[in-house]
């Protein structure tokens, strides 16, 4: 029997260095988890996926209730399965007689590249996805197994991730996943370059039951800088199924089907930093209060008894709640004696509510709420959602750039290269620069819809119904429209006070 072929030099020390940075967060990794989903903090130590008891090991629920939260909030921010949320944005300028005739081929590129979306499985794993930015990693794979079939994503959780910071911030990247050896040749149908032959492999394939190791890796190739490449190397069990030199899978966008995405990420390092790793200080510290108020209860709740015997009292260990200790015949009470023991349990019930209060925080899930008895005016209301949406967008940014932009730009490459979209858009053989638009962007555009109103409002309450006379209304609305991404609202073409021509 040959020796099975070893990974690549290149693989080999990408790999490593991916696993010495997993190796460091791992340990904080796991509390999260274990704090906002408690059982999957098992999920590093269980070898080829077997069944683990998800055994409840914390006294706090609230983390894991504000971590569901957070993760919809995010999928209504940037991906919300009612709205439309590819929407493009044409860079290069186009004459003005061709910009309705330009915008058309453009929208319907968007509702192609939607409804792709939308046949996948996306809205039903993006809360999946986006819950791992709690630990402030999310990563997803995105594949399409044969042409006629829509585009099949699934989230990857820490434990098979594997990344480094690479050339300009991006991240090389490996995923290691335990699958049924059975199912191997119908995991890499499609793509070219990978050979099962070894028979140590097909032993395994032909065994039912028997489980491999798969490990993806990929990393960008510079060696042309104004067009890097990605680089892909896949081994089974340790034996490398490429060829000696890694597959070259295409430039930068739309290529690699692994894409990871990072909330509030640090300079050189390559794991983001999420609310549950802020959070996690005033976890442990919460968990600890609400476990010494169940032991001060459970206290509370058991009598210390002390009785006459011809021995004497050892409290050298203390005294134990429930237990009644023999006292020396110099005890002289004819009755048994009770040991009041005060247990103030209201300290810890106060601290709760400035925990809690803490970890909303952390969460983005401080508001808004009604606090007290008056609830708040509609202005301070929406004052303070906006201040939580401003603060949780800057943290969340680096998503837009590293998960949701890559994830359009997969699904338009799929769908081109399974012959349902064009390679390009064009408009009389020029070629049409366009490229999504971030929802920040989407966001700042209704900030200057609000200022906008406000000023509007100030004029109406100065100039009554001359506002007219000093503001052209028609071209603010429509400047409004515009900002806002309204599609149903339209104005009228003719100009003010002119009656359009009736049919004979």
């Amino acid at each position: 029997m040959s020796a099975p072929l070893k990974p690549t030099k290149e693989f080999s020390t990408r790999y490593d260095a991916a696993k010495k940075w997993r190796d460091v967060v791992q340990p904080s990794l796991e509390e999260i988890l274990s704090y906002i989903c408690p059982g999957r903090e098992h999920d590093f130590d269980r070898a080829q996926t077997d069944p683990r008891s998800d055994e409840q090991e914390t006294f706090i629920s609230l983390p894991e209730e504000m971590a569901t939260d957070f993760a919809a909030d995010l999928v209504t921010y940037y991906c919300p399965a009612e709205a439309r949320w590819t929407e493009y944005l044409v860079t290069a300028p186009v004459p003005e007689d061709q910009v309705d005739q330009v915008k058309t081929i453009v929208d319907t590129r968007e509702e192609d590249i939607f409804d792709m979306i939308q046949a996948s499985n996306f809205n039903d794993i993006s809360p999946q996805i986006m819950f791992e930015a709690n630990h402030g990693t999310a990563a997803m794979w995105v594949e399409q197994g044969h042409f006629t079939q829509p585009v099949f994503m699934e989230a990857v959780p820490p434990h098979e991730l594997l990344i480094t910071p690479g050339h300009r911030g991006i991240l090389d990247r490996f995923r290691e996943k335990w699958v049924l050896a059975s199912t191997l040749p119908a995991l890499f149908a499609g793509w070219e370059g990978i050979s099962l032959t070894d028979l140590r492999l097909q032993n395994k394939i032909s065994k039912p039951g028997e489980k491999s190791k798969v490990c993806w890796g990929f990393w960008l190739d510079w060696t042309d800088p104004g067009f890097p490449l990605w680089r892909c190397e896949v081994t089974v069990d340790k034996i490398r199924v490429t060829p000696s030199t890694p597959l070259v899978l295409g430039p930068l966008a739309g290529t690699c089907p692994l894409l990871v995405g990072r909330f509030n990420p640090q300079t050189g390092r390559p794991w983001g930093r999420g609310p549950g790793w802020k959070a996690l200080p005033d976890m442990r510290v919460y968990n600890a209060v609400d476990e010494a108020v169940l032991d001060g209860l459970d206290q509370s709740l058991k009598n210390t008894l002390i009785y006459a015997d011809d021995g004497f009292i050892d409290l050298s260990e203390g005294l134990e709640a429930g237990r009644a200790y023999p006292a020396s015949r110099g005890f002289t009470r004819e009755q048994i004696f009770e040991m009041q023991r005060g247990v103030n349990l209201d300290m810890g019930f106060f601290s709760e509510d400035r925990l809690e209060e803490r970890i909303r925080e952390r969460f983005y899930q401080d508001g808004p709420r009604q606090r007290g008895d008056t609830p708040p005016t509609a202005s301070q209301w929406i004052d303070e959602r906006r201040r939580v949406q401003a603060r949780i967008g800057k943290p969340s940014a680096p998503l837009w750039k590293e998960l949701f932009l890559p994830l359009i730009q997969r699904v338009e490459y799929l769908g081109v290269q399974a012959g349902k979209l064009d390679a390009e858009l064009t408009h009389n053989e020029d070629v049409i620069s366009a490229q999504p638009v971030s929802p920040l962007q989407k966001a700042q555009n209704q900030d200057k819809v609000m200022v906008s109103k406000s000023n509007l409002d100030t004029g109406f309450a100065v100039f009554g119904e001359a506002i007219g006379q000093v503001v052209d209304v028609q071209a603010t609305l429509q400047n409004h429209i515009r900002a806002s991404g309204d599609e149903l609202t339209v104005i009228r073409k003719e100009p003010q006070g002119e009656t359009p021509p009736q049919d004979q």
